[in-house]
């Protein structure tokens, strides 16, 4: 076997374990943009924690990502640390201005910058994360 056939089957092998082949652990790759009152929203922790259900109740680790100027964000899972979020139905906290980026429990998320409405940090939006990933993981947010 030449050595990009043995380093292509490793790389191969490694992505297959990484989104769980043979097992209910998936992972995919997960972006989006989130809006506050129609302007791109910096800075702002996005968090998402996967909702556990009788079919599937050990779903995996969270994911967070940090909005840019544009507002744009990448998920990454928490544990373990690789791109993208868990292949199920999430739970959402969208915090602005926060240093903490990622939660560890389904506890609400305070956000601790000014008058932030409670409907975005208390885990009542929702991301569900297709198998092939999404770069349309949006969130148009309003103060009002």
């Amino acid at each position: 076997m030449s050595l990009p056939w043995r380093t292509l089957t490793i790389v191969l092998a490694l992505t297959l374990g990484m989104v769980g082949c043979g097992s209910k652990l998936k992972v995919a790759p997960v972006s989006g943009t989130v809006l506050l009152d129609g302007q791109p929203l910096a800075g702002a922790s996005v968090n998402t924690q996967p909702i556990s259900t009788a079919a599937n109740p050990k779903p995996g680790s969270g994911s967070f990502g940090k909005t840019d100027a544009q507002g744009h964000y990448s998920l990454e899972v928490v544990d373990p640390p690789i791109a993208g979020a868990m292949v199920c139905e999430h739970r959402v906290t969208i915090i602005r201005g926060s240093k903490e980026l990622y939660r560890s429990s389904d506890a609400p998320v305070k956000s601790q910058e000014g008058s932030w409405p409670a409907r975005y940090s208390d885990g009542s939006l929702r991301l569900s994360v297709p198998l092939e990933g999404t770069t349309e993981a949006n969130f148009e947010l309003t103060l009002k």
